[in-house]
């Protein structure tokens, strides 16, 4: 988008050059403001065009509500029994992965059914 902008905008500074050339050979006045205008939209068009947009960071803060009695157990590594913290939990493309910083063994968690 930004390189058909700046393509507009030097084929409206190079128009402008052209009517201003012009009225330099003839004399016509109205020759000369619509080069300036021509010239002076390029020149606005580019200034607008390199203005950098504000960045947007957009925050989503997902919050889950268990219903039923919920019990804290405590998680510990597969591989090695060590007590994990919650730093070690994270959740990748959807899945529970953990990793320990004892061991440094990361693996999936899966939960089994509750049947």
């Amino acid at each position: 988008m930004k390189a058909f902008g700046y393509l507009f905008s030097g084929m409206l500074m190079l128009l402008g050059i052209v009517f201003c050339v012009a009225a330099g050979a003839t004399g016509i006045w109205q020759r000369w403001f619509l080069g300036g205008i021509l010239l002076g939209s390029g020149i606005a068009l580019v200034y607008f065009l390199r203005m950098k947009t504000p960045e947007t960071r957009v925050s989503v803060t997902h919050q889950v509500d268990l219903t039923g009695d919920i019990s804290l157990e405590r998680l510990s590594c597969a591989n090695c029994g060590a007590t994990l913290e919650k730093d070690s939990v994270s959740v990748k493309a959807g899945a529970v992965f953990v990793s320990c910083p004892y061991c440094e063994t990361e693996y999936q968690m899966e939960e089994a059914p509750k049947w």
